[in-house]
């Protein structure tokens, strides 16, 4: 997976998942082990995510999960997600990503236009999470984790049990959810305001070590000051404010690890005007100050 630079750098992941020809990948992740956490992103592959150990918050296009051990998210194409520690839990997890160019080569086939169009544009699925033990999990969990088992396997002939198990998942989620009509409105509503928090996002990672106010965070979403704050909580959970200020202090780490500059220029580099209240986030985030979350780095 990538580090945190190239996260923060690249919100809208373009990079390719797997290979041109076969583009389908499987990724390993532990969180807080090799990544503190995944921030809010998203990419043009449907994603299946199987927790298999301890417990961790999954955000799907604003819905807040915690999940654990055998449960499942589903993540559409282009929908906002990330992935962060539960409180002082660990959780490990893997990612199965894959375009729809790889189940159905032409875009105008029946299946792309009645089925997988639908599912990128989320006119279909209602939950994004699939608990253990619910009818649709038992139904998908079987067939993700023979995804994850033979994720090794390279070109060797399982490409088409690949295809075949990925038919087969995208088989049943369809079939489950085409059985209940979702609100055309709240869909149209839900996209608009993606796009509008994809635009805030990539701003934030454009000029967070600026002086951002409410108006201006408004303002490239073209809407009122309450209406945006009201937005990217709905979408995110959390305040536009401390998204910004969290975004700031994982900034910082970086300078921290990577060069010798004082704490007093991380915080000014970082968009932090008031160093004392920059110490005090810092040591609130993350259980130490800025210089003793350098040493201990140092020491590894």
């Amino acid at each position: 997976m990538k580090n945190l630079r190239e996260s923060r750098e690249s919100l809208h992941e373009k990079t390719s998942h797997g290979k041109k020809t076969f583009p389908y990948i499987v990724y390993h992740a532990r969180i807080p082990e090799w990544l503190l956490c995944f921030p809010l992103h998203w990419h043009d592959e449907f994603e299946l995510i199987l927790v298999t150990y301890g417990q961790g918050i999954f955000t799907v296009n604003g819905r807040k999960y915690l999940c654990e051990k055998d449960d499942i998210i589903l993540i559409p194409s282009g929908a906002i997600h990330s992935m962060e520690q539960h409180q002082n839990d660990n959780v490990e997890y893997f990612n199965i990503l894959f375009s729809f160019s790889l189940l159905e080569e032409n875009p105008d086939s029946h299946c792309s236009r009645q089925f997988f169009s639908r599912i990128s544009e989320n006119t279909i699925l209602k939950e994004y999470h699939l608990k253990k033990d619910t009818f649709l999990n038992s139904q998908i969990l079987p067939l993700v984790k023979d995804l994850v088992a033979h994720r090794a396997e390279k070109y060797s002939g399982y490409e088409l049990m690949i295809k075949a198990r990925l038919f087969e998942i995208l088989h049943i989620i369809i079939n489950q959810n085409l059985n209940e009509d979702r609100n055309k409105n709240h869909n149209e509503r839900e996209r608009i305001n993606t796009d509008r928090l994809k635009k805030i996002l990539s701003y934030t990672a454009e000029h967070f070590s600026e002086r951002i106010t409410i108006e201006d965070a408004a303002s490239v979403c073209s809407v009122s000051p309450s209406r945006f704050m009201s937005i990217f909580r709905a979408q995110t959970g959390m305040s536009y404010i401390q998204y910004l200020n969290d975004y700031r202090l994982e900034a910082s780490t970086e300078l921290l690890t990577s060069g010798s500059f004082s704490v007093t220029e991380i915080a000014i580099k970082n968009g932090f005007e008031n160093i004392s209240y920059f110490i005090r986030a810092f040591r609130k985030k993350f259980g130490c100050t800025p210089l003793e979350y350098r040493s201990t780095a140092k020491s590894k």
